[in-house]
C-alpha cells in the first residue's frame, strides 16, 4: 500500500517537501502490541520498520504528521511527539531505547552519506537522548543523554557528545566530534539486527499472537535460532496477560506474584539479541525501565536491585558484559551501558555510566557522565524536563 504525503511548511523551510516523499508499508513492518500510536491516520510507517515495546508515536493532525521511512527502528520506550510540529524520520534511522523526539524535527532526511553516490545511510539517537525541534542529518549521531534544542542542525559526519545540551548552531562544533568508522559499523549492525526483529516478530505474531504479548519467547532470527522462555524463580514462564514485556532468556529470582507487586508499567526486559539476562532479584522497578543487550553480550544483575523511572540497562561491545552487584540503585532517567558496577553502588538521576568499572560502594552524582576512565562531565540539561 502506497501512502500519499502532503506538503508541509515546516519541512519546506528546511528544504524538505513531504509531497516529494513516498513511504511503502509492508507485512515485514512490525509494531509491538504494547506500542501506542495516537492519530494513526497521520502516522506513516515504511517497509521493514520495527516498533518496539511501549514506544509512543503521536501525530497531531494533518499538519503535524509522523512519517517513518524504510528500515528504521523505534525502540523500547521511545517517545515521538508531533503535536508541536511535524516529524519526518528518514531511511535507516535508529531511535534507541528511551529516546525522545519532539516536533518539528527531521532525522536522516538531509545531508550526505560517507560513501560517494550512496543516498541512504543510518542516523542514530541514543539512550534517553532528546531531539527537541531539531534536525539530525544522515550519517550523524546523538549520544546518550544528550539534547539537541529547537532550530539546531547536527550535520552529517558529526556525533553529539554524551550529556551535551546544544542550544544553537554556534555550539555544534564545540559539542560534537567527528564520526569514525567504528560508529558507522555500529549503526550498520543495529540496522541489520532490527530488520531481523521486524521479520521475526511479524512471523511470530502471524503464527501465534499470544507469543508477542506479556511474558514470552524471543523470535527466531539469524542470530537466535531457538525460542527461549523467561525463567522466574527457576520456572519457565509464559503469561501473555502480564502488563510488562519480558522476552527470551531472562532469568529472574523473583516469582511472578512478586514481579506484579514490584514492577511498574511499560517495562521491557528484552533478551532477543544478547542474552542471558541473569537478575538475582528485583526490589523495585519503576515504569519505563528497559533492559537490552547487543549480540554476543549479556547482563548480570545482583540481588535487591532498584531501577528508576525511564532507566536503561544495556549490554554491549565486542564481548562485553554489563554487570551490577547486589543492592544497585539506578536513578530515574539513568543509563548503565557496557560497565561493571560493584555491590552497594548508586547511579544518580539522569546519569550515564558507560564502558566503566566502578568499585563497590560507588556513588555517581545526579547528572553525571562517566565514560571509561575519562574525567566525569556534566549532563548540561539537568534541570530541563525531557
Amino acid at each position: 500500500m502506497l501512502f500519499r504525503t502532503r506538503f508541509n511548511p515546516v519541512f519546506a523551510a528546511c528544504g524538505i517537501a513531504l509531497s516529494a516523499i513516498a513511504f511503502q508499508a509492508d507485512a515485514l513492518t512490525f509494531v509491538d502490541p504494547t506500542a501506542r500510536l495516537v492519530g494513526r491516520p497521520n502516522i506513516t510507517l515504511g517497509n521493514e520498520v520495527f516498533v518496539a515495546p511501549f514506544a509512543s508515536i503521536k501525530a497531531g493532525g494533518l499538519l503535524q504528521p509522523v512519517r517513518i521511512g524504510n528500515q528504521s527502528n523505534i525502540q523500547d520506550n521511545v517517545d515521538v511527539d508531533a503535536t508541536t510540529g511535524a516529524i519526518l524520520i528518514g531511511t535507516k534511522v535508529i531511535l534507541a531505547h528511551g529516546a525522545t523526539v519532539k516536533g518539528p524535527a527531521a532525522i536522516g532526511m538531509t545531508g550526505r552519506c560517507p560513501v560517494l553516490r550512496q543516498t541512504t545511510c543510518p542516523s542514530f539517537v541514543s539512550f534517553n537522548a532528546v531531539v527537541d525541534g531539531a534536525t539530525i542529518q544522515k550519517d550523524a549521531m546523538v549520544s546518550a543523554l544528550a539534547r539537541v534544542a529547537p532550530g539546531v542542525t547536527i550535520p552529517s559526519g558529526r556525533k553529539v557528545l554524551s550529556g551535551a545540551n546544544i542550544t544553537s548552531n554556534a555550539q555544534v562544533a564545540a559539542k560534537t566530534v567527528a564520526m569514525v568508522q567504528a560508529d558507522r559499523d555500529f549503526m550498520a549492525g543495529v540496522i541489520t539486527v532490527n530488520l531481523e526483529f521486524a521479520a521475526g516478530y511479524a512471523e511470530m505474531a502471524a503464527l501465534e499472537p499470544a507469543k508477542v504479548r506479556g511474558i514470552g519467547p524471543n523470535p527466531i532470527t539469524a542470530f537466535d535460532l531457538h525460542e527461549v522462555l523467561p525463567t522466574l524463580n527457576g520456572v519457565e514462564t509464559a503469561d501473555p496477560t502480564f502488563r510488562n514485556r519480558i522476552i527470551g532468556d531472562v532469568r529472574i529470582g523473583n516469582t511472578l506474584p512478586e514481579l506484579k507487586q514490584r514492577m511498574g508499567a511499560n517495562i521491557s526486559l528484552r533478551a532477543d539479541e544478547g542474552h542471558p539476562f541473569v537478575i538475582g532479584s528485583i526490589a523495585s522497578m519503576a515504569s519505563k525501565t528497559t533492559f537490552h543487550a547487543l549480540e554476543l553480550t549479556d547482563i548480570q544483575a545482583g540481588l535487591n536491585g532498584q531501577y528508576g523511572f525511564h532507566s536503561v540497562v544495556h549490554g554491549g561491545g565486542a564481548v562485553a558484559e554489563t554487570i551490577a552487584g547486589d543492592n544497585l540503585v539506578l536513578g530515574d532517567w539513568a543509563v548503565l551501558f557496557r560497565s561493571n558496577v560493584g555491590a552497594g553502588s548508586s547511579i544518580g538521576y539522569k546519569s550515564l555510566v558507560q564502558q566503566a568499572t566502578l568499585p563497590s560502594g560507588t556513588t555517581v552524582p545526579d547528572c553525571t557522565v562517566i565514560i571509561g576512565a575519562a574525567p566525569a562531565t556534566p549532563v548540561e540539561w539537568c534541570d530541563i524536563t525531557p
